[in-house]
């Protein structure tokens, strides 16, 4: 029997192989304009916040300061750390940034897992199957990182050996000259290099961790170190490319949401009369409007004078409490550009990791078979009068 269907992953897989190249990170400030990119970004974004201010609330409660004043003042934007004075205030709000930083994490996870489905034929990775997905994989993130810094650690803590070693009277002197370049010099360059991937991490490690399959937190540190030790000026410049392109399109984006609310503002009032223009200049009054971050958003590039402002809006603002309903929703359109800036990052991030390995091991990611893609239900074949077979659907 002749059965001559190919299945639709398999057309899709054919016309959507990457090339391996900077063709396919070059894209990705289109690819990452998706509302489920953007909206899985953005979530993260929110969630890190969150974590954020409830543990640096936490912590200035434990450290004896007056919430409702800090709060009246700040409000969920306090991001000073001049009041920890207390060791275990401190640890709290530690604790909150690492939170705060890990959401993040999951949120380029969730981005990259995307991308990395796109890259294996399957398109239709759902926003919910993103946010699960990353949340399963937390742990995988976390002991990735926390190996790493444990490993850091622990040469710190030979070092802090060496430097008791060196107390000894006139013998201590003598070990440490002898062996200031081997191994001491040799292992303190090599730590170096090891905490400067610990930072590249934050961005690099979630996109590893999305292309791996069985969630092996030591297959991720070994392809993390892989791609910026065999290919570090090719990862470079695909991490370059994506922040300056991300920059750019996200200042389009911003611009494009600041003419949307002005139009929702515009036409709704044409019903409402100048209710509407005050909720919103209500809401933007508890949002820090001119702080530095809303400035650079709202600019083309920093240091180049093209930009536009929302300042105006907040003048004749009330106090009532729809305000901060209103304050919520404008930040969480504004936490959309920030999501897309940081989803064009995630995803060229995914597409140069694809690329790279590639290049550096001529294994194809594309050639492995998608984790979150059901065939669609085909009806068994038919056998025809002349022996052959067909599909029916």
């Amino acid at each position: 029997m002749l059965d001559i269907s190919i299945s639709e992953r398999k057309i899709r897989r054919m016309i959507q192989s990457p090339g391996f190249n900077f063709i396919d990170v070059l894209w990705t400030p289109w690819r990452a304009l998706m509302p489920k990119k953007i909206a899985v970004m953005t979530f993260f974004l929110v969630l890190a916040l969150a974590v954020y201010n409830v543990f640096t609330y936490l912590a200035l409660a434990i450290q004896g300061e007056s919430i409702g004043f800090v709060f009246s003042a700040y409000g969920f934007f306090y991001f000073s750390t001049a009041a920890f004075t207390s060791v275990f205030a401190q640890v709290i709000f530690g604790i909150g940034v690492v939170g705060a930083l890990l959401a993040v994490m999951l949120g380029f996870f969730g981005v990259a897992a995307i991308e990395i489905e796109e890259v294996r034929g399957n398109r239709f990775m759902s926003f919910g199957k993103a946010v699960g997905f990353a949340f399963r994989r937390l742990g995988q993130i976390f002991l990735a990182e926390l190996a790493i810094v444990l490993f850091l650690l622990v040469i710190v803590l030979l070092f802090f050996i060496l430097g008791l070693v060196t107390r000894i009277p006139y013998l201590g002197e003598w070990i440490f000259s002898l062996f200031f370049v081997l191994p001491n010099f040799v292992v303190a360059f090599f730590v170096i290099i090891i905490a400067a991937i610990l930072q590249i991490s934050f961005v690099l490690l979630p996109a590893v961790s999305a292309a791996e399959r069985h969630g092996e937190t030591f297959n991720s540190i070994l392809e993390t170190f892989s791609t910026v030790l065999r290919q570090p000026l090719r990862w470079l410049g695909y991490t370059a490319y994506s922040l300056v392109a991300a920059k750019l399109v996200g200042f389009i984006y911003a611009y494009f949401c600041f003419r949307a609310v002005q139009f929702v503002v515009w036409a709704t009032s044409l019903g409402a009369g100048d209710k509407v223009r005050k909720l919103v200049a209500s809401g933007l009054s508890h949002l820090p409007i001119r702080s530095d971050t809303v400035r650079e958003t709202f600019n083309i590039f920093p240091g180049v004078d093209w930009s536009f402002s929302v300042s105006h809006w907040a003048r004749g603002g009330g106090g009532e409490a729809a305000g901060y309903v209103m304050a919520f929703m404008l930040f969480v359109v504004f936490a959309s550009i920030i999501g897309y800036m940081l989803a064009v990052v995630a995803s060229a991030q995914a597409r140069g990791f694809v690329a790279i390995r590639y290049i550096k091991d001529n294994y194809k990611i594309s050639d492995e078979d998608p984790l979150f893609f059901e065939e669609e239900h085909v009806n068994p074949p038919v056998e025809d009068v002349d022996g052959f077979t067909e599909k029916s659907g």
